[in-house]
Protein backbone atom coordinates (compact mmCIF):
# COMPACT_ATOMS: atom_id res chain seq x y z
CA UNK A 1 0.00 0.00 0.00
CA UNK A 2 2.92 2.42 0.35
CA UNK A 3 3.18 3.47 -3.38
CA UNK A 4 -0.41 3.51 -3.94
CA UNK A 5 -2.92 6.20 -4.02
CA UNK A 6 -5.61 5.89 -1.63
CA UNK A 7 -9.09 6.23 -2.08
CA UNK A 8 -9.20 9.53 -0.47
CA UNK A 9 -5.87 11.05 -1.77
CA UNK A 10 -7.28 10.37 -5.41
CA UNK A 11 -10.18 12.34 -4.64
CA UNK A 12 -8.20 14.85 -3.56
CA UNK A 13 -5.47 15.06 -6.25
CA UNK A 14 -6.97 13.71 -9.22
CA UNK A 15 -7.43 16.18 -12.08
CA UNK A 16 -6.85 20.08 -12.13
CA UNK A 17 -7.38 22.04 -8.51
CA UNK A 18 -8.04 25.83 -8.89
CA UNK A 19 -6.82 27.66 -6.07
CA UNK A 20 -8.14 30.07 -4.17
CA UNK A 21 -5.10 32.54 -4.87
CA UNK A 22 -6.12 31.82 -8.71
CA UNK A 23 -3.10 29.11 -8.95
CA UNK A 24 -4.00 26.41 -10.91
CA UNK A 25 -1.90 22.91 -10.07
CA UNK A 26 -1.69 19.98 -12.28
CA UNK A 27 -1.65 16.77 -9.86
CA UNK A 28 0.44 14.34 -10.60
CA UNK A 29 -1.14 10.89 -10.51
CA UNK A 30 1.03 7.52 -9.28
CA UNK A 31 3.24 9.95 -7.18
CA UNK A 32 4.77 8.05 -3.96
CA UNK A 33 3.51 9.38 -0.77
CA UNK A 34 3.53 6.81 1.92
CA UNK A 35 5.01 6.16 4.49
CA UNK A 36 3.71 9.77 5.77
CA UNK A 37 5.26 10.76 9.58
CA UNK A 38 3.66 13.76 11.52
CA UNK A 39 4.11 15.11 14.52
CA UNK A 40 1.95 15.31 17.33
CA UNK A 41 1.64 15.40 21.22
CA UNK A 42 0.70 13.58 24.13
CA UNK A 43 -0.67 14.62 27.61
CA UNK A 44 2.89 15.96 28.97
CA UNK A 45 2.60 18.01 26.10
CA UNK A 46 5.62 16.08 24.44
CA UNK A 47 6.02 15.43 20.45
CA UNK A 48 5.26 11.85 19.49
CA UNK A 49 5.77 10.87 16.07
CA UNK A 50 2.55 8.94 14.41
CA UNK A 51 3.70 7.00 10.99
CA UNK A 52 0.89 6.33 7.96
CA UNK A 53 1.43 3.69 6.16
CA UNK A 54 -1.66 4.38 4.19
CA UNK A 55 -4.52 7.16 4.23
CA UNK A 56 -6.85 6.36 7.67
CA UNK A 57 -10.13 4.29 6.64
CA UNK A 58 -12.44 4.62 9.70
CA UNK A 59 -11.72 8.01 11.60
CA UNK A 60 -13.21 9.13 15.14
CA UNK A 61 -13.41 13.11 15.28
CA UNK A 62 -14.14 15.07 18.77
CA UNK A 63 -15.10 19.07 18.14
CA UNK A 64 -16.27 21.77 15.54
CA UNK A 65 -12.11 22.49 14.18
CA UNK A 66 -11.81 18.49 13.34
CA UNK A 67 -14.66 17.13 12.04
CA UNK A 68 -14.96 20.49 9.95
CA UNK A 69 -11.67 19.64 8.60
CA UNK A 70 -12.31 16.54 7.61
CA UNK A 71 -15.50 17.50 6.01
CA UNK A 72 -14.03 20.39 3.95
CA UNK A 73 -11.42 17.94 3.09
CA UNK A 74 -13.56 15.44 1.38
CA UNK A 75 -12.94 12.85 4.21
CA UNK A 76 -16.55 12.76 5.64
CA UNK A 77 -16.75 9.15 3.70
CA UNK A 78 -14.21 8.42 6.68
CA UNK A 79 -15.35 9.41 9.66
CA UNK A 80 -17.06 6.45 11.53
CA UNK A 81 -18.25 8.35 14.26
CA UNK A 82 -18.13 12.17 15.76
CA UNK A 83 -18.80 14.27 18.87
CA UNK A 84 -18.30 17.48 20.80
CA UNK A 85 -20.04 20.04 18.25
CA UNK A 86 -20.19 23.65 20.05
CA UNK A 87 -23.39 24.84 17.93
CA UNK A 88 -24.05 24.09 14.49
CA UNK A 89 -21.70 22.65 11.56
CA UNK A 90 -20.57 25.64 9.46
CA UNK A 91 -23.37 26.30 6.57
CA UNK A 92 -20.98 25.48 3.66
CA UNK A 93 -20.58 21.30 5.13
CA UNK A 94 -24.08 20.79 6.57
CA UNK A 95 -24.84 18.59 3.26
CA UNK A 96 -21.87 16.76 4.19
CA UNK A 97 -22.47 16.39 7.91
CA UNK A 98 -25.75 15.22 7.81
CA UNK A 99 -24.05 12.33 6.20
CA UNK A 100 -21.66 10.63 9.01
CA UNK A 101 -22.77 9.53 12.00
CA UNK A 102 -22.80 12.15 14.89
CA UNK A 103 -23.52 11.74 18.61
CA UNK A 104 -25.22 14.15 21.05
CA UNK A 105 -23.12 12.76 24.32
CA UNK A 106 -19.57 11.63 23.81
CA UNK A 107 -18.78 8.09 23.99
CA UNK A 108 -17.06 6.33 26.43
CA UNK A 109 -13.58 4.82 25.50
CA UNK A 110 -14.41 1.49 25.82
CA UNK A 111 -17.21 2.70 22.91
CA UNK A 112 -14.75 4.38 20.92
CA UNK A 113 -12.86 1.17 21.09
CA UNK A 114 -15.44 -1.06 19.85
CA UNK A 115 -15.44 1.27 16.65
CA UNK A 116 -12.15 0.17 15.77
CA UNK A 117 -10.82 3.47 14.36
CA UNK A 118 -7.51 3.28 12.71
CA UNK A 119 -7.32 7.38 13.54
CA UNK A 120 -8.32 9.87 16.39
CA UNK A 121 -8.69 13.39 15.81
CA UNK A 122 -9.26 15.27 18.79
CA UNK A 123 -8.71 17.87 21.27
CA UNK A 124 -5.54 17.83 24.45
CA UNK A 125 -8.33 17.50 26.91
CA UNK A 126 -9.90 14.50 25.30
CA UNK A 127 -6.56 12.23 25.88
CA UNK A 128 -7.03 12.78 29.23
CA UNK A 129 -7.86 9.89 32.10
CA UNK A 130 -11.11 10.97 32.34
CA UNK A 131 -12.36 10.19 28.63
CA UNK A 132 -9.64 8.56 26.03
CA UNK A 133 -6.67 7.92 27.75
CA UNK A 134 -3.23 9.35 26.28
CA UNK A 135 -2.09 8.77 23.12
CA UNK A 136 -0.21 5.93 24.11
CA UNK A 137 -2.93 3.95 24.62
CA UNK A 138 -3.88 3.69 21.47
CA UNK A 139 -0.80 3.54 19.77
CA UNK A 140 -0.18 0.42 21.56
CA UNK A 141 -3.70 -0.78 19.90
CA UNK A 142 -2.36 0.50 16.04
CA UNK A 143 -4.17 3.35 16.17
CA UNK A 144 -2.59 6.86 15.16
CA UNK A 145 -3.65 10.04 17.16
CA UNK A 146 -3.93 14.09 16.27
CA UNK A 147 -4.19 16.65 18.37
CA UNK A 148 -4.98 19.76 17.75
CA UNK A 149 -2.03 22.39 17.95
CA UNK A 150 -4.25 24.94 20.02
CA UNK A 151 -5.89 22.76 21.98
CA UNK A 152 -3.03 23.42 24.74
CA UNK A 153 -1.12 20.67 22.47
CA UNK A 154 2.22 22.17 23.19
CA UNK A 155 1.67 23.17 26.76
CA UNK A 156 -0.07 26.39 28.42
CA UNK A 157 -0.31 29.49 26.19
CA UNK A 158 1.58 31.66 28.03
CA UNK A 159 4.17 29.48 26.95
CA UNK A 160 3.32 28.66 24.01
CA UNK A 161 1.04 31.11 22.11
CA UNK A 162 -1.86 30.33 20.07
CA UNK A 163 -1.56 31.27 16.45
CA UNK A 164 -3.01 31.26 13.08
CA UNK A 165 -0.17 29.65 12.03
CA UNK A 166 -0.85 26.56 14.12
CA UNK A 167 -4.56 26.68 12.97
CA UNK A 168 -2.52 26.14 9.18
CA UNK A 169 -0.69 23.70 10.56
CA UNK A 170 -3.64 21.41 11.60
CA UNK A 171 -5.14 21.35 8.32
CA UNK A 172 -1.85 21.20 6.39
CA UNK A 173 -1.06 17.81 7.98
CA UNK A 174 -4.50 16.51 7.78
CA UNK A 175 -3.71 16.91 4.59
CA UNK A 176 -0.50 14.73 4.60
CA UNK A 177 -2.00 12.17 6.30
CA UNK A 178 -4.69 11.62 3.93
CA UNK A 179 -2.80 12.39 0.98
CA UNK A 180 -4.95 15.13 0.03
CA UNK A 181 -1.66 18.44 0.10
CA UNK A 182 -3.57 20.35 -2.40
CA UNK A 183 -6.70 20.72 -0.97
CA UNK A 184 -5.32 21.66 2.56
CA UNK A 185 -3.40 24.13 0.62
CA UNK A 186 -6.27 25.35 -1.11
CA UNK A 187 -8.13 26.43 2.04
CA UNK A 188 -4.87 27.62 3.74
CA UNK A 189 -4.12 30.00 0.99
CA UNK A 190 -7.40 31.63 0.92
CA UNK A 191 -6.82 32.73 4.37
CA UNK A 192 -3.13 33.98 3.89
CA UNK A 193 -4.94 35.69 0.62
CA UNK A 194 -7.38 37.76 2.95
CA UNK A 195 -4.66 38.49 5.23
CA UNK A 196 -2.05 39.74 2.53
CA UNK A 197 -5.54 41.98 1.19
CA UNK A 198 -5.96 43.47 4.67
CA UNK A 199 -2.46 44.12 5.44
CA UNK A 200 -1.65 46.13 1.54
CA UNK A 201 -4.87 47.94 2.76
CA UNK A 202 -3.74 49.06 6.59
CA UNK A 203 0.12 50.12 4.92
CA UNK A 204 1.14 53.40 5.74
CA UNK A 205 -1.84 53.93 8.35
CA UNK A 206 -1.98 54.08 11.90
CA UNK A 207 -3.12 50.99 13.97
CA UNK A 208 -6.99 51.23 15.55
CA UNK A 209 -7.13 50.08 19.10
CA UNK A 210 -8.77 47.02 19.75
CA UNK A 211 -9.79 45.04 22.68
CA UNK A 212 -11.79 40.86 22.28
CA UNK A 213 -13.50 40.19 25.62
CA UNK A 214 -15.73 37.27 27.08
CA UNK A 215 -18.06 38.82 29.90
CA UNK A 216 -17.86 36.10 32.79
CA UNK A 217 -20.47 38.02 35.19
CA UNK A 218 -18.53 40.04 37.32
CA UNK A 219 -15.60 40.56 34.81
CA UNK A 220 -14.07 40.17 31.54
CA UNK A 221 -12.08 37.48 30.45
CA UNK A 222 -9.43 39.19 27.98
CA UNK A 223 -8.56 37.40 24.21
CA UNK A 224 -4.47 38.84 24.53
CA UNK A 225 -1.43 38.26 22.26
CA UNK A 226 -1.05 35.24 23.59
CA UNK A 227 -4.46 33.82 22.41
CA UNK A 228 -5.87 32.92 19.02
CA UNK A 229 -8.57 35.62 19.62
CA UNK A 230 -5.80 38.22 20.16
CA UNK A 231 -3.08 36.82 17.18
CA UNK A 232 -6.01 36.96 14.38
CA UNK A 233 -6.96 41.22 15.00
CA UNK A 234 -3.15 41.98 15.61
CA UNK A 235 -2.31 39.58 12.53
CA UNK A 236 -4.72 42.29 10.77
CA UNK A 237 -2.68 45.18 11.44
CA UNK A 238 -5.24 46.33 14.68
CA UNK A 239 -3.18 46.77 18.05
CA UNK A 240 -4.67 45.43 21.57
CA UNK A 241 -6.04 48.01 23.95
CA UNK A 242 -5.94 45.05 26.47
CA UNK A 243 -4.01 41.79 26.71
CA UNK A 244 -0.84 42.81 24.92
CA UNK A 245 1.14 41.66 27.70
CA UNK A 246 -1.28 39.13 29.57
CA UNK A 247 -4.79 37.80 29.44
CA UNK A 248 -5.53 38.64 33.12
CA UNK A 249 -9.48 39.22 33.04
CA UNK A 250 -10.67 42.98 33.44
CA UNK A 251 -13.10 45.24 35.02
CA UNK A 252 -15.68 47.60 34.21
CA UNK A 253 -13.13 49.91 35.35
CA UNK A 254 -10.78 48.50 32.78
CA UNK A 255 -12.46 48.72 29.73
CA UNK A 256 -13.36 52.26 30.48
CA UNK A 257 -10.16 53.13 30.80
CA UNK A 258 -8.57 51.27 28.43
CA UNK A 259 -11.50 52.72 25.58
CA UNK A 260 -10.28 50.75 22.35
CA UNK A 261 -11.62 52.38 19.12
CA UNK A 262 -13.42 48.70 18.39
CA UNK A 263 -14.69 46.30 20.70
CA UNK A 264 -15.34 42.83 20.00
CA UNK A 265 -17.36 40.79 22.44
CA UNK A 266 -17.33 36.61 22.16
CA UNK A 267 -20.50 34.57 21.50
CA UNK A 268 -20.49 30.83 21.43
CA UNK A 269 -23.59 28.68 21.52
CA UNK A 270 -25.55 28.30 25.06
CA UNK A 271 -23.82 31.43 26.51
CA UNK A 272 -25.21 34.46 24.54
CA UNK A 273 -26.34 35.40 20.67
CA UNK A 274 -24.43 37.88 18.90
CA UNK A 275 -26.90 40.33 19.30
CA UNK A 276 -26.96 39.71 23.03
CA UNK A 277 -23.28 40.06 23.35
CA UNK A 278 -23.62 43.32 21.53
CA UNK A 279 -26.43 44.70 23.31
CA UNK A 280 -24.58 43.74 26.83
CA UNK A 281 -21.98 46.71 26.14
CA UNK A 282 -24.63 48.87 24.01
CA UNK A 283 -27.17 48.93 26.63
CA UNK A 284 -25.22 49.39 29.67
CA UNK A 285 -25.39 52.99 30.94
CA UNK A 286 -22.43 52.46 33.03
CA UNK A 287 -20.29 51.80 28.94
CA UNK A 288 -22.25 55.07 27.45
CA UNK A 289 -18.60 56.99 27.34
CA UNK A 290 -16.91 54.00 25.41
CA UNK A 291 -15.26 55.75 21.41
CA UNK A 292 -16.39 52.00 20.53
CA UNK A 293 -20.69 52.73 22.06
CA UNK A 294 -20.19 56.20 20.45
CA UNK A 295 -19.10 54.74 17.07
CA UNK A 296 -21.06 51.87 16.27
CA UNK A 297 -17.91 50.15 16.74
CA UNK A 298 -19.19 47.16 19.19
CA UNK A 299 -18.96 43.62 17.41
CA UNK A 300 -19.50 40.21 18.39
CA UNK A 301 -17.18 37.17 16.80
CA UNK A 302 -17.94 33.22 17.60
CA UNK A 303 -16.14 31.50 20.01
CA UNK A 304 -15.29 28.69 17.12
CA UNK A 305 -13.48 31.18 15.24
CA UNK A 306 -10.94 32.35 17.58
CA UNK A 307 -10.32 28.57 19.33
CA UNK A 308 -9.41 25.56 18.11
CA UNK A 309 -10.79 27.52 14.56
CA UNK A 310 -9.99 24.99 11.77
CA UNK A 311 -11.46 25.96 8.87
CA UNK A 312 -13.23 28.47 10.93
CA UNK A 313 -10.26 30.63 10.65
CA UNK A 314 -11.30 31.91 7.77
CA UNK A 315 -14.25 33.35 9.33
CA UNK A 316 -12.52 34.82 12.48
CA UNK A 317 -10.32 36.63 9.41
CA UNK A 318 -13.44 37.94 8.00
CA UNK A 319 -14.87 39.05 11.08
CA UNK A 320 -12.34 41.18 12.30
CA UNK A 321 -11.18 42.21 8.74
CA UNK A 322 -14.53 43.39 7.99
CA UNK A 323 -15.32 44.97 11.44
CA UNK A 324 -12.22 46.89 11.47
CA UNK A 325 -12.18 48.33 7.97
CA UNK A 326 -15.63 48.09 6.42
CA UNK A 327 -14.06 50.49 3.56
CA UNK A 328 -12.28 47.68 2.10
CA UNK A 329 -15.55 45.23 1.76
CA UNK A 330 -18.12 47.86 -0.19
Amino acid sequence: MKNMKTAAGMLCLAGILSLGMGTTVFAEDGDSHYPVTITTYNYENEPVEMTFEKAPEKVFAYANSNVEELLALGLGDKIVAACGLDGDVREDLKDEFDKIQYMDTKPSKEEVVAMEPDFIAAWYSSFSDDWLSDVSFWQERDVNTYMSLNSSAKGPASEFPRTIEDEYEDILNLGKIFDCEDKAEEIVDQMKGEIDKVKEHVEGTDPLSVAVLEDEGDSFRVYGTETLGGNIPETLGAELKLGAENSENVGAEDLIAADPDVLFMINYDGFMTADEAIADITDNPAYASLSAVKNNKVFSVNLNEVYCSGVRTYDGIMTFAKALYPDLYE
